[in-house]
């Protein structure tokens, strides 16, 4: 891990945990990983074993650190520590996942993913009795923590995106066989998971594992020589690797409790979101219906927990929505969601569709597909698809022109002495039925699919089947488009428009010469030699040094200039991380200037009962109602000016984590990693 993520890991966990666990992690992700034993000898000597363990369990708790038992069978086990940084700096996302799970699934499903971030993974049972059922309202604790409160980065703001106030009680979960319905959907939609054995192992080591298990069964000689055998143990890894997966993946009938009753397939909770489709209702949280919560309960020993890996590809589905919408407006945008939300649930992890291949048209033929129909089914009932300069029956009745009905009768004065009357035809949509109101709409959102095709981004396109109707989205590409188009606004800010034509000129012809470079833009020697060396300065630029002769004379040398592309974007997101590190360095500064009216308004929100949840994010000072608090008028102004503060500085962490999402999570490469 680089350094500055180190530091931004560091404080996230300083913010939530104690002054020991943020020890454990820090020289964890130093040091590498290390058993319990050497922890203890060389960084905790004065601590006791007791509470070394309470904390590393805790941070266990949370998978932000991760274990593997070597020799597990024998009495020379030895069990390995090692952080899990995926999920350390994902803590700085968790106000943009609960509320992405709110739009998605309501109110009540976003404060069991708030509860969740907080207590790490559990047992049904527990989570269950975590909520006090017999209350009628109020708010619910269980030791100390709040179930309908989304987590903070420091304690008092949203860790990474907007919360919106809400009434008290709209988020709480009413009885056993709502909380089990809800589960039941969040493990469906891939935002929760089952917790197994193998969920806390590293990927190496787990890879590691299935190789030694595939070679000890099938191949007991040791000897994988030729292509035929390797091209064979690589299908047996892949199997092994398959199997353990889906043991530990939630299935709605294998893992549901039905105390022996036997039930069809569709009875499930995603049969009641069938039934609220065909009511009117809303599947995917834009709204509230009522929903039938019958069903078959979790079993009470099953843990789940946060799944991760799934939730970075809902908020990368949400931040190319953004993108979609800056180029091509909001109702685009929003086809564009539900197709990417149809995606989701093919596609495991980020690196599944970011894997590297040969050929780029099994790169392509690797990617999920989804059919308009699918894209239609997830598509928000809110959304307006009429065109803009669509007429309709409202208009026409308000002094617009007449439209004749079918079937009409009209007198035409040429035919009228022979007694022909003419039958015209209408053009209006009164006698539109349901089948052709159907295939307008499928016919309008593959006209918006085109239009994301069309786009030099090409957000989607259709499969080279002639003729069909199903959609694709290259994320291989469009991040790969999304990142240089990043790098060259990033390089238009500091170096001009000089620097971008200089930079997209090395990237595509490789490595030039001064002089071919100059010629290229348009540009003297002299004017494009400053160019060169301040972006070389910069770490945009890379200069090779060629010597025509033996002795390797500079003034017999030829001096190549290319762009390094991956480096460039490892340093941007270096940088990125720097600057959100100093973002939150400078909220814990500006926070202790208002320790006091802080701890001043915790004690009076302690003493009135008052939900922790209107502390977040609520703007400005006039924002936030202070009826009854008996806070004068000066510290009313000091809190007013800590929220202003905080509110900016999360504004540019919020930015800055944009910026790493799509350098580092979209392209799926570990480029953090590189010291």
């Amino acid at each position: 891990m680089t350094s500055s993520l180190v530091e931004v890991c560091n404080i996230l966990i300083g913010h939530t945990f104690d002054d020991i666990s943020q020890r454990i992690f820090t020289k964890l992700a130093n040091g590498g990983r290390t058993t319990f034993n050497l922890l203890k000898s060389l960084h905790f000597r004065d601590t006791a074993p007791r509470r070394l363990k309470q904390s590393l369990a805790r941070l266990i708790q949370h998978r932000l650190v991760l274990h593997y038992t070597e020799n597990a069978d024998t009495d020379a086990e030895r069990t390995y520590y090692s952080v899990d940084w995926h999920v350390a700096y994902g803590w700085i996302r968790n106000g943009r996942l609960v509320a992405l799970v709110q739009d998605r699934h309501g109110d009540k499903a976003g404060s069991l993913i708030a509860m969740l971030l907080q207590v790490g993974h559990t047992t049904v049972a527990d989570l269950a009795s975590a909520f006090n059922f017999e209350a009628a309202s109020g708010s619910k604790r269980e030791s100390g923590t709040d179930i309908n409160t989304a987590p903070h980065v420091n304690g008092n703001g949203a860790a990474n995106g907007t919360h919106t106030h809400r009434e008290r009680d709209s988020g709480s979960i009413k009885s056993i066989d709502e909380l089990h319905y809800i589960m039941r959907k969040l493990l469906y939609a891939g935002i929760l998971q089952k917790v197994g054995t193998h969920t806390f192992k590293p990927q190496a080591d787990a890879e590691a594992e299935i190789q030694a298990v595939v070679m000890a069964e099938q191949f007991p000689d040791g000897k994988i020589t030729g292509p035929r055998k390797q091209a064979e143990f690589k299908r047996s890894v892949d199997s092994l690797k398959r199997k353990w997966r889906d043991e530990e993946q939630y299935d709605e009938h294998r893992d549901a409790d039905t105390d022996g009753t036997i039930k069809r397939p569709g009875q499930d909770a995603m049969a009641a979101n069938k039934r609220r489709k065909m009511n009117g209702g809303s599947a995917n949280g834009h709204g509230e219906v009522r929903a039938d919560f019958s069903g078959p309960k979790l079993p009470n020993d099953m843990s789940i927990g946060i799944n991760h890996a799934r939730c970075t590809v809902a908020l990368r589905s949400e931040q190319l929505v953004h993108y979609a919408k800056q180029y091509l407006g909001h109702t685009t945008a929003g086809v564009y969601r539900a197709l990417l939300i149809a995606l989701e649930s093919k596609i495991r992890s980020i690196r599944d569709d970011t894997m590297v291949y040969e050929d780029e048209d099994y790169e392509d033929e690797a990617q999920p597909v989804a059919s308009v129909m699918e894209v239609a089914d997830n598509l928000d009932p809110n959304l307006d698809l009429t065109p803009p300069g669509k007429v309709t029956k409202s208009s026409n009745t308000n002094g617009g022109p007449k439209v004749k009905k079918k079937g009409a009768i009209e007198y035409d004065p040429d035919f009228a002495d022979i007694g022909i009357k003419r039958e015209v035809q209408s053009d209006s949509d009164d006698d539109i039925t349901p089948i052709k109101a159907q295939g307008r709409r499928l016919d309008t959102i593959e006209q918006h699919l085109k239009l994301l095709e069309e786009h030099t981004s090409q957000f989607c396109h259709r499969p080279s089947v002639t003729g069909s109707s199903e959609w694709r989205v290259s994320f291989p590409f469009i991040t790969r488009t999304l990142i240089q188009a990043q790098i060259d606004t990033t390089i238009q800010r500091r170096f001009g428009t000089v620097g971008v034509r200089v930079a997209r000129m090395l990237r595509e012809e490789g490595k030039l010469e001064e002089k071919q470079v100059a010629q290229r833009v348009l540009k003297h020697v002299k004017d494009i030699r400053s160019t060169l060396g301040l972006m070389q300065a910069a770490g945009l630029l890379e200069a090779q040094e060629l010597p025509r002769d033996q002795y390797r004379q500079p003034t017999k040398c030829i001096y190549l200039w290319y762009f390094d592309e991956k480096k460039v974007q490892a340093q941007v997101l270096a940088q990125s991380y720097q600057g959100i590190a100093r973002c939150l360095q400078r909220m814990d500064v500006e926070q202790t200037r208002f320790q006091q009216v802080l701890d001043k308004r915790a004690r009076l929100r302690a003493d009135s009962g008052e939900d922790e949840q209107r502390t977040f994010m609520m703007g400005k000072a006039g924002l936030l109602e202070e009826e009854g608090a008996p806070l004068s008028g000066v510290e009313k102004l000091q809190l007013g000016q800590w929220r202003e503060v905080q509110e900016k500085l999360l504004a540019q962490v919020g930015r800055l984590d944009e910026l790493v999402a799509l350098m580092r999570d979209f392209d799926g490469g570990d480029v953090s990693m590189i010291c």
